[in-house]
């Protein structure tokens, strides 16, 4: 097989009272695949997939099995080239890649900032990871970027659904509980994980 990270394709809507946005089509590997990493020789199922600024997708690769605590094999955040998968693993995904590079504010908790990654779970919801500029007055470091579900967000590239429309959508593809996007990766996905 031919290896394919992602290929991108214009979707643009033609009813501009619509929608502002321009979705991309992705082609990725279908979350829930079980595969093998080659690195490792480790069997797994693909729980997640990270697009960032320059439309690279990584997955989150859960591998099979317990560790002494009984708890779940620390994940993988692994790029496709080391998954063994085949041809029909994949599936092609409409992506609003449009907002990326945008300001985005979350309405729940008015956190503001830059688009810089989406995040696709396992049951189809999209989230979207802020960086806000500047740096903590306490800490002295840079302000920690947060992940939110891309329905409760507000920005020039976001089109926002109508109420019964947000909640079709939210039957359909509940938004998991997450934390905060921790260095790369949001919390909900980092703890347990293993960058490699």
């Amino acid at each position: 097989m031919e290896p394919i990270c992602c290929v991108f394709v214009a979707n643009h809507n033609k009813n501009k009272k619509e929608t502002r946005s321009i979705n991309v089509e992705a082609k990725v590997l279908k979350l829930g695949t079980v595969c093998r990493d080659k690195a490792t020789n480790l069997e797994g199922t693909l729980t997640h997939w990270i697009m960032d600024m320059s439309k690279g997708v990584s997955y989150l690769f859960q591998p099979k099995g317990l560790d002494e605590n009984d708890q779940p094999v620390k994940k993988l955040y692994l790029e496709m080239e080391r998954l063994n998968v085949k041809d029909s693993d994949f599936e092609t995904v409409e992506v609003p890649f449009e907002i990326i590079g945008t300001v985005v504010t979350n309405k729940s908790s008015g956190f503001v900032g830059m688009a810089v990654e989406f995040i696709r779970h396992i049951n189809g919801c999209f989230h979207v990871v802020i960086q806000p500029k500047g740096m903590s007055a306490k800490t002295k470091t840079p302000i920690q970027k947060n992940d939110f579900d891309l329905r409760d967000c507000t920005g020039s590239m976001i089109v926002e659904l109508t109420k019964k429309a947000l909640a079709e959508s939210r039957r359909k593809t509940p938004s998991p509980t997450g934390d905060t996007a921790e260095h790369d990766l949001p919390k909900s996905l980092s703890s347990p994980l293993i960058r490699d």
